[in-house]
């Protein structure tokens, strides 16, 4: 008996599916937010008022909610009432008059913003980053723009700054990337980018990227840096001290050169000359001009 039954409903699901098969599919679009209603069949098909015939429509796949926005009418449509993106699928109706045969296959698709953009990353430089995304669909209706923005990434129990465009603020639709200008260097930021179509803008991605040190500096610190693991601090004391020994003798000499400076008879000189000009020494000033000369006594 019970093999009996599963032979049953393996021969009844066969042919329904047989019956599937030969009724074609009809493609329905529908916005999100709107209302749509579903017919089962031709009206001259359906019940007539007063005959009481059942409507089983069956859709593929679940969906938990769905019934709470579900109505079938007295005439065997069916009404789905502020569809969502769930909605979307095969529905399928049949009449118990008909011998349970399917009369009518549906395709719902519905229209929404686009969705997130995928594999979104930053590729950042010194002072400016370069915003990378790929499109995973359109939402039914062609994408209008793109649209990036960018802020400084906030600092623990900092509030977060005002988000900036990025220029162009419409980006072309068949854009895949944007560069951002005059970031500062060694600095994190955050992005985000989306795209619109007419039913509005779609689901933000939002991403983080840290632009690179200045190269100016880094070399300056590889320059200053370079060889310090094997340096001598030996040497560093040796050459020190030559520098100070070499000051000191120099200053000793100084010191004795201007001793006996003081020690030479002053002299007067007789220069004349066409330009003017100044001569300073330890034991006199001479000042001179065109055709007259000054002496000014050593002391």
């Amino acid at each position: 008996m019970v093999g009996h039954r599963i032979v049953t409903l393996i021969l009844f699901l066969t042919a329904w599916q047989e019956a599937v098969t030969l009724v074609p599919v009809r493609f329905v679009d529908v916005d999100i937010g709107q209302n749509l209603t579903l017919a089962c069949a031709e009206e001259d098909a359906l019940p007539q008022p007063g005959e009481s015939v059942g409507v089983m429509w069956i859709r593929e796949g679940r969906e938990d909610g769905q019934i709470e926005r579900l109505k079938v009418e007295p005439n065997g449509a069916l009404e789905l009432v502020n569809v969502s993106a769930d909605d979307a699928g095969n529905y399928s109706c049949t009449l118990d008059d008909d011998h349970d045969a399917v009369k009518t296959r549906i395709n719902v698709q519905v229209r929404t913003p686009p969705p997130p953009l995928q594999n979104v990353w930053v590729k950042p430089s010194t002072i400016l980053a370069n915003i990378l995304w790929e499109v995973a669909g359109t939402g039914g209706y062609p994408i209008i723009d793109f649209t990036a923005e960018y802020r400084l990434k906030p600092s623990m129990g900092e509030e977060p700054e005002d988000w900036k465009p990025i220029v162009p603020t419409h980006i072309p639709p068949n854009s895949r990337q944007i560069d951002v200008y005059h970031l500062v260097p060694n600095t994190t930021y955050s992005f985000r980018v989306w795209a619109t179509n007419q039913l509005g803008k779609g689901e933000i991605v939002e991403v983080e990227g840290h632009t690179h040190h200045s190269i100016e500096e880094l070399e300056l610190a590889r320059h200053l840096l370079s060889g310090v693991e094997n340096f001598d601090t030996r040497v560093w004391v040796a050459a020190v001290g030559i520098v100070m020994g070499t000051l000191m003798i120099l200053g000793i000499g100084t010191c004795y050169l201007l001793y006996r400076e003081c020690k030479v008879p002053c002299k007067h000189f007789l220069v004349t000359l066409s330009k003017s000009f100044c001569f300073y020494s330890f034991s006199f000033m001479l000042f001179i001009s065109a055709d007259e000369t000054h002496f000014l006594p050593c002391n």
